[in-house]
């Protein structure tokens, strides 16, 4: 708390961070400060702080999970050096070798549960930065894991129980820093916010092949074995290569602290304390001093109760004592009402006094006056039973399943992929510091590359199409992909390589320009306050649950039945996995369709969050008002 009052002071005039938007005067009716507070929030400008702050702990889980790929073949080397494969190079059992995957996996979906639901129960600070806790204990012990004296201990063990542990850490970060970049972001930038979030992911796992490569030709004098496997008793090869993937791995250490300071920056949402904690009788002085003094857009008025849209309803305002302007501050008054996207930059001011008229009996869903009731099992059973809000949550989830059965299938099976992509069956791979080196050069190729310059991308192209809209095509792109990938397998890999190269990095860049993303974003916004972390983290764990199947049907049902013969097997067969996958991807695209509301409206606008929460009864009505609107024009 020190820290972040620190940070947080003004320095000249401006502050750094983000500001806690709900603590401040009592003398605003309470209904004015929720409306105040909500708008002021949407029509703020870029929240980089927040994407900052969430973007450095993503990295660090991308890292921690991709890094897999990068020392599971130094391990072998290390550990399992009479277990070889058919070129006569050591690697780690193939039980060995998918216990840690799954154990990776599946603490990973049990931190996106678990601290999904704790996070809507106890509030979004409170848990972020224990994950980053749980990420750094995990990554220590795992670099510390070994045989024992005389190997009175089994490293294989050990690595699957830290991987867990890590796994735990990796996996609580994905609902809390999507859900609190979207309670942050402005209307207009939510969708980029969170793209932008996102994009770490790619640039972690860029930087675990970066390292890695770098990590591998600093070790270059001490790993001069000629053979391809350390001899029995080249004991400075054994060492070098033991230093070299526990360092790969203990460098994801010093991005996770640099975030866990970084989040001591964050105050609770705003919307959490709202919406949850209804703490709205703090909303107004902080607001009014991050965000500055009134000004009222001239054309706009109250926002209309449904549609979220600037409607025409009389303002209430107060004198307007400054017209300062600012690109890097909203200027609202508490008095004045705010056009509903933020899209302009002329307000004003004028003195008004209403005459005091009773509330209204009942406000609509969507209203920002509205005050959702708080989460309860009765509640939670009418929100996603009886008003059809299940349909989202499914939707949600089989999306990210059908996704990550593709994109960790291909994406944690990169190095057995990449050997037969690149490697010529004709001429066998030379000695150790080339198959390392190669290893993680060929990775960074074909995988790291495509995935950035999908994820980079995909942050200007969500300003221009609904997150719907893109997940729907990139599905279908990724299965027209596969498909062809998949029936050319063979021909490619024996006639041209550098076509098969170019579709495996293309399928990377669909991936990252389409529902890697917006499976992430879409359940960051549709869901109200009080369960979106909860729905959140049920949809990526089923995300998760979806790379864990895909780890077992490639581990035993696409299987040589000698193990002698398991390399030319895969080589000849691994196009019918990608067909399979295709397969996956047109269901992703028919759940898109059928199963995932669209949170934009017909201007290709962002809908207010207040508006999404209202879930599917709000969103119905809307479709409804759309379709009459084109009928009468």
């Amino acid at each position: 708390m020190g820290l972040r009052k620190w940070v947080s002071r003004p320095m000249g005039g401006h502050k750094m961070g983000v500001e806690d938007l709900t603590r401040g005067d009592e003398g605003v009716p309470v209904a004015r400060r929720r409306r105040w507070a909500l708008q002021t929030i949407d029509a703020a400008p870029f929240q980089a702080w927040v994407v900052v702050v969430a973007g450095i702990g993503f990295l660090t889980d991308s890292f921690g999970l991709f890094a897999l790929n990068v020392v599971t073949p130094m391990i072998g080397y290390v550990y399992w050096s009479d277990n070889r494969d058919s070129d006569g190079v050591p690697e780690i059992p193939q039980s060995i070798k998918t216990g840690m995957m799954c154990a990776t996996l599946a603490g990973t979906m049990l931190g996106q549960v678990a601290f999904g639901f704790a996070a809507d129960v106890l509030g979004r600070r409170k848990m972020y930065g224990l994950e980053l806790v749980i990420i750094i204990v995990g990554s220590m012990l795992m670099i510390m894991s070994s045989n024992g004296e005389r190997n009175s201990m089994n490293v294989g063990g050990w690595l699957i129980t830290w991987r867990a542990v890590m796994g735990v850490g990796i996996g609580a970060d994905y609902p809390l820093s999507a859900v609190i970049t979207s309670e942050f972001a402005p209307r207009r930038y939510r969708a980029r916010m969170l793209s932008w979030v996102f994009f770490a992911q790619p640039l972690g796992q860029l930087l675990a092949n970066v390292l890695s490569f770098a990590a591998v030709q600093g070790f270059k004098s001490q790993i001069t074995n000629t053979e391809l496997s350390c001899g029995v008793d080249d004991l400075k090869c054994f060492r070098a290569i033991d230093r070299l993937w526990r360092l790969v791995v203990g460098i994801g250490i010093i991005p996770a602290v640099i975030a866990l300071v970084f989040r001591f920056t964050i105050p609770e949402s705003p919307r959490y304390k709202l919406d949850v904690l209804r703490n709205v009788q703090t909303t107004f002085e902080d607001t009014k001093n991050y965000f500055g003094s009134p000004g009222l857009n001239p054309e706009g008025g109250e926002m209309d109760t449904l549609t979220g849209t600037a409607g025409t309803m009389s303002p209430t305002l107060v004198p307007n004592t400054s017209s300062r302007r600012s690109s890097s501050s909203s200027e609202i008054a508490p008095g004045d009402v705010i056009d509903s996207d933020g899209e302009s930059d002329h307000r004003r001011s004028e003195e008004y006094h209403p005459a005091p008229s009773p509330a209204p009996p009942q406000v609509p869903l969507g209203d920002p006056n509205y005050v959702p009731p708080l989460a309860s099992w009765e509640d939670a059973k009418k929100f996603f039973i009886h008003e059809g809000n299940w349909l989202y949550l499914a939707g949600t989830s089989l999306s990210w399943l059908f996704l990550d059965f593709a994109f960790y299938g291909l994406g944690l099976s990169s190095p057995d992929i990449v050997r037969h992509i690149w490697q010529d069956p004709k001429k066998p791979r030379e000695n150790v510091f080339s198959s390392l080196r190669d290893n993680s050069l060929h990775t960074l190729i074909m995988v790291s590359i495509g995935a950035t310059i999908g994820g980079a991308a995909m942050i200007k192209v969500i300003k221009y199409a609904s997150p719907k809209v893109i997940q729907f095509w990139g599905f279908l792109v990724l299965a027209a992909l596969f498909i062809v990938t998949g029936s050319a397998w063979t021909k490619l890999l024996d006639n041209s390589r550098s076509g098969l190269i170019v579709l495996y990095v293309l399928s990377q860049i669909a991936f990252n320009l389409g529902p890697n993303v917006t499976t992430f974003i879409i359940p960051a916004e549709i869901f109200p306050t009080r369960y979106r972390c909860t729905s959140h983290g049920i949809a990526a764990a089923s995300g998760k649950l979806g790379s864990w199947l895909v780890q077992i049907f490639l581990a035993f049902a696409f299987k040589a039945k000698k193990p002698e013969d398991q390399v030319k097997w895969e080589r000849e067969n691994f196009g019918h996995i990608l067909q399979v996958m295709s397969a996956f991807m047109v269901a992703g695209a028919a759940t898109t369709y059928w199963m995932v509301p669209e949170t934009r409206d017909h201007d290709n606008r962002s809908r207010t969050l207040e508006v999404l929460a209202g879930g599917k009864v709000v969103l119905d009505e809307l479709n409804k008002q759309k379709r009459r609107d084109e009928d009468e024009t």
